[in-house]
């Protein structure tokens, strides 16, 4: 494992040799998939590329073509590719049907949405892709490598689950493939190792000689166990050096079940035993087999100080801990210095890229600055849509034209048959690589995340930066949401928080301090509250843990794999915002 990872200073302007650079891959990537995904049966009858096959040959690879498609080709969205995905989702699904659907051939898994809101899940088609254009996966792979400088272990705190298997049959009924529908990560892993559904009571019975949980781990279908039973795995193998996670919320649940649970967690290692309050399934008999009694480990864990109030208790546990692996940026970054203060100053806080259902497309860039993303060189073409401007494909520009400084609405055409897909993620362009041109990004937000509750309108970033503004006194929120409160005769936003640790100073203030702050910063806000129309905010603290509690329970409500479950940061959902009333501890009012 390599201890660093320390990129150039980013150019703010591109040379001319570079600009010709980016121009020529993309270029080079556009005729691969016109070639390749024309054939799909998307492409031959999607009405959006009608103006698009009446002007583009497969095989043109000439300067033209890539203005032809810009020209041609409008922006999309998912609607547009739900009568094409529903299709796999038919009974019988009949292999005829779904031959070339989005790209050639037959999908390997079918992503969903990862539960961020509350809206419909989305599903795309992933297909395998020859090698020379899969290097986003295959960099994501790298970059969770479990590879270390001293043979050490690493605890790869992923899920391996997946909501059903879809099957596929010929026309004499014959059931000839099956299709997982799982995360991302989870189909992209499977994938990479040639995981087949099939084959899941053997991974059962599999340990990694390199890693500390055994397999059957990632296959645990209650949050609270999964990660359980990965906290008691680490800390019975004594050289892990490397815990990657995914998601830094992930990580601060995992390090809060082995501070709360320690004492339950060592007498487990002393006794080679698991509680029956922990729920693993049909899966404890098979994991025991991988929990020999340490008693000379769980001594050793026992000696340790409980100074968790003092920074870097984790490599106390664990001495030769180097990095931790977990995203951390955007809406993830409120429990990074919570994380920290369990790992302590010298452990790397490592971002593995900006990684959704739809695309891999970014990844980290310098691990010294983990909000700062590299935009992949080959796979898909990634275009920009200026945050300000209509959406519309005219104003969409390419990786050699975009503007340091300027936010940007992310839009993808990719290998698994997107086209000029907007993502609805916004970033920031903050220079380019000097080594061969691409963008640097900043993650921001996603689009379209606001609240309104009268005629003023307050963005998600807007709500967050009030939040964060209020620190020094309130005392630092671990993680938080906002949602509309009807309780009185005028609507008002409601904050729910929770605290790394014990509020501020001066808690009681914090009211006054988000109503002063959003007045100063959104001049409809201020314009509602003077009349009328909207009250000041309320906070209500939550009780600790309740927001891995609802990780918890949204894995038990969808069945979605444990690895993935995101906080909305506006809740309209009125059983959820029920659920999170029925946790609070405190309430804050103007």
């Amino acid at each position: 494992m390599s201890s660093t990872n320390v990129s150039p200073e980013p150019l703010s302007v591109l040379t001319p040799s570079l600009v010709t650079s980016l121009r020529e891959r993309t270029q080079t990537v556009l005729s691969y998939l016109v070639k390749t995904n024309s054939i799909s049966t998307f492409f031959k009858e999607s009405d959006i590329l009608s103006d698009f096959r009446g002007t583009i040959e497969p095989n043109d690879e000439s300067d033209t073509a890539f203005e032809t498609f810009h020209d041609n080709v409008p922006l999309s969205v998912y609607n547009d590719y739900f009568p094409f995905v529903s299709r796999v989702f038919e009974k019988p699904c009949k292999m005829s049907s779904i031959k070339d659907l989005m790209s050639p051939g037959f999908p390997e898994f079918i992503a969903h949405s990862s539960g961020t809101c509350s809206g419909a899940t989305k599903h795309f088609l992933k297909y395998r892709h020859p090698e020379h254009m899969s290097t986003g996966a295959a960099e994501t792979m790298k970059a969770s490598s479990t590879a270390t400088e001293s043979g050490g272990k690493s605890c790869i705190v992923y899920s391996l689950r997946y909501l059903k298997v879809v099957e596929a049959v010929d026309d004499d009924g014959d059931l000839k493939l099956k299709m997982p529908v799982c995360l991302m990560s989870t189909g992209t892993a499977r994938m990479f190792h040639e995981m087949h559904v099939d084959r899941d009571p053997i991974y059962h019975t599999c340990k990694l000689p390199d890693q500390s949980s055994p397999m059957g781990v990632s296959f645990i279908a209650n949050y609270k166990a999964f990660l359980f039973m990965h906290a008691l795995f680490a800390l019975h193998e004594p050289k892990v050096e490397l815990i990657n996670t995914m998601f830094s919320t992930i990580f601060r649940d995992f390090c809060r079940v082995i501070d709360d649970q320690w004492d339950v967690l060592v007498e487990c290692i002393d006794t080679g035993s698991v509680p029956d309050s922990v729920d693993v399934g049909h899966l404890k008999e098979v994991l025991l087999t991988f929990l020999a009694p340490r008693p000379q480990r769980a001594a050793d864990l026992r000696n340790i100080p409980r100074e968790t109030q003092s920074p870097g208790w984790f490599t106390k546990i664990w001495p030769g801990l180097r990095a931790v692996v977990a995203i951390s940026s955007g809406p993830f970054q409120t429990v990074v210095p919570e994380i920290r203060h369990y790992m302590g100053p010298d452990v790397q806080l490592r971002t593995l890229g900006i990684n959704c259902s739809e695309a891999f497309f970014a990844h980290a860039y310098d691990h010294r600055e983990p909000n700062l993303y590299k935009v992949i060189i080959s796979d898909d073409i990634i275009e920009f849509l200026p945050a300000e401007a209509p959406e519309e494909s005219k104003y969409v520009t390419q990786t050699w034209n975009v503007e340091v400084g300027r936010k940007y609405d992310i839009v993808l055409t990719t290998r698994d048959g997107l086209w000029r897909y907007r993502l609805g993620d916004i970033v920031e362009v903050v220079g380019f690589d000097p080594r061969d041109g691409q963008p640097i990004i900043r993650y921001l937000e996603r689009q379209g995340v606001f609240i309104r509750l009268a005629s003023e309108s307050v963005a998600g970033q807007e709500l967050l930066d009030a939040l964060n503004s209020t620190s020094d006194s309130f005392g630092v929120v671990s993680e938080s949401c906002i949602a509309p409160d009807y309780c009185l005769s005028i609507p008002r936003y409601c904050f729910f928080v929770e605290p790394r640790g014990k509020l501020g100073p001066s808690p009681t203030s914090v009211c006054q301090q988000l109503h002063a702050y959003l007045s100063r910063h959104n001049q409809n806000y201020l314009t509602e509250t003077q009349g009328g129309k909207l009250a000041p905010p309320v906070v209500r603290v939550l009780r600790r843990g309740t927001f891995a509690e609802f990780r918890d329970w949204k894995v038990r409500v969808t069945g979605m794999a444990a690895g993935q479950i995101k906080v909305p940061l506006v809740v309209w959902d009125e059983e959820l915002r029920n659920w999170l009333a029925a946790r609070v501890v405190q309430e804050f009012e103007f």
